[in-house]
């Protein structure tokens, strides 16, 4: 009797720990497992295929690269429109889907969290502007039927694979959507009832959108809220201007805390699905603005995929298979970095400041960029604020960054680059002026008045930021100019005025 009551006990403890291992996989689990992703644009969802946008084949490498590199996630966009036949029922080409399958098994059998959508869907994004009710119906009905075929075809994948309903439903009204998206879940719930689906809010479906959505069913235990920002786009689209100040830095937490109090009050977890900034951002505000999304997605408990189209948006090489300085602050961003990086320079010397948020950290370890690889360059003191750098190359820009490690826990800081320009005659004090050439107040506030007594015709005025760049150029062929400095941060800038005969320079101060 007593066997038999320890074989009935041992069963009972193997089925509850098959329940315990098996268990449905929660959208509050999934979003803190989910962590630091990647989006692997311009392939699947290229038009009308794969390769149509000069991206290679999608490789099972990238995949063992992503997972080695750090990540815990990967976005697959799919456009799905150009596969499927043009008449009812509008069956999937079957090569498209079984390629489908196979990038989606690569990265899930790397225990990589997979998500895949319905990307460039142009028709289906139209609909409202459709006029003839037959054709919207139609159109309707086709993704009716892709996202029930789809949901068929994987519906036996592991739960790290999860459903994106549509991306950024631009030219949709509100109305349609929230249409859209109670339709489609239904379906996807036909054959799928417990995987995570993730839905957005109309337009490029940023913050905004996100929470003038209504949620597709609100007793639906399965669902994530997802966002995008590219914002300020004049900075991150457009490479205009440059990001880092305290104001930046507020508008976007701004953003994370209205998707956080809309997700607590809702209990629905909220993912970032793409974010980033083009190449031709001026660098070191490009650093800052990336370190500064990972660590507010992290503080506010937001999984995020970074967007890379292998473009302007690169992180990852697919090509050479190599990361840029993008992927250490992606992976290694956390709220206790070292920030706020800073040099002073002195003719070939530097002073490298920066600030730490940690008590808690081991030595600081100052990293030199030397040719693609950030090497050691001083080992400091855990509470080490700055480093004096002397001798300099001139005219060539030096790469620096931070790493140190807390409770095991490897952290970097963004890396901060800079130009030591040659002296071009800093003057100091209207006695050393040639040509009267005055600039004042110094240190300034946002308005620098310059005079000189003599104007030299074709002379040319430059105002250089601490790390070399232009920022300001324009003839000088007045007394008197009035340079507004609003826009520019707090530092060190060199003020140089150089035309034929004249090369005069004054290093200011912005306050």
């Amino acid at each position: 009797m007593k066997s038999i009551y320890n074989i009935v006990l041992l069963n009972c403890l193997l089925i509850s720990l098959v329940a315990r291992i098996s268990a449905q996989l929660t959208p509050q689990e999934a979003i803190l497992q989910m962590g630091r992703g990647i989006n692997l644009g311009n392939s699947l969802d290229a038009v009308p295929t794969e390769t149509s946008w000069g991206n290679p084949l999608i490789q099972e490498y990238y995949f063992d690269d992503f997972a080695d590199a750090g990540f815990t996630c990967v976005r697959i966009p799919i456009t799905w429109k150009f596969h499927v036949s043009k008449s009812a029922p509008y069956t999937i080409d079957p090569i498209w889907l079984d390629r489908v399958d196979t990038i989606v098994s690569w990265g899930l059998r790397k225990g990589l969290y997979i998500i895949i959508n319905a990307h460039h869907e142009d028709g289906l994004k139209a609909t409202d502007t459709v006029t003839n009710l037959i054709a919207k119906a139609d159109t309707l009905a086709k993704y009716d039927s892709i996202w029930s075929q789809v949901s068929y075809r994987f519906r036996d994948k592991s739960d790290h694979l999860l459903f994106e309903i549509l991306n950024e439903p631009q030219m949709m009204t509100q109305a349609s959507l929230d249409q859209l998206n109670v339709r489609i879940l239904s379906i996807i719930r036909k054959t799928n009832p417990t995987r995570i689906v993730l839905f957005s809010g109309t337009s490029y479906s940023g913050a905004n959108q996100l929470i003038a959505t209504q949620i597709p069913d609100p007793a639906d235990n399965y669902l994530i809220g997802y966002f995008h920002s590219y914002d300020p786009w004049s900075f991150a689209g457009l490479a205009q201007g440059t990001y880092g100040s305290s104001g930046d830095i507020n508008a976007s937490n701004a953003k994370f805390v209205q998707v956080s109090n809309w997700s607590l009050a809702n209990n629905i977890p909220v993912t970032l699905d793409e974010c980033g900034a083009v190449k031709q951002c001026d660098y070191n505000s490009r650093m800052i603005y990336y370190a500064t999304l990972v660590e507010q997605a992290l503080n506010k408990n937001v999984a995020f995929n970074v967007w890379d189209d292998n473009g302007n948006f690169q992180t990852y090489n697919r090509n050479s298979r190599t990361w840029n300085e993008l992927k250490d602050i992606i992976i290694y961003t956390y709220k206790e970095s070292p920030t706020r990086l800073q040099v002073e320079v002195t003719d070939s010397n530097a002073v490298f400041r920066w600030v730490n948020r940690t008590t808690e950290n081991d030595s600081i370890v100052v990293e030199k960029l030397a040719g693609d690889v950030f090497d050691t360059f001083a080992i400091l003191a855990p509470d080490a604020d700055s480093i004096y750098i002397p001798d300099l190359d001139l005219n060539v820009y030096h790469y620096f960054r931070l790493k140190t490690t807390m409770n095991d826990t490897l952290i970097y800081s963004y890396p901060f680059r800079f130009k030591i320009s040659p002296p071009v005659g800093i003057i100091n004090n209207m006695a050393e002026a040639e040509n009267g050439f005055v600039v004042y107040p110094n240190p300034a506030g946002n308005f620098i008045t310059l005079r000189t007594d003599v104007i030299v015709p074709g002379s040319i005025l430059n105002i250089y930021d601490n790390s070399g760049r232009n920022i300001y150029s324009n003839r000088f062929n007045e007394n008197e100019l009035i340079i507004d400095m609003s826009q520019y941060h707090s530092g060190i800038y060199f003020i140089k005025l150089e035309g034929p005969g004249i090369s005069l320079g004054r290093k200011l101060i912005k306050q």
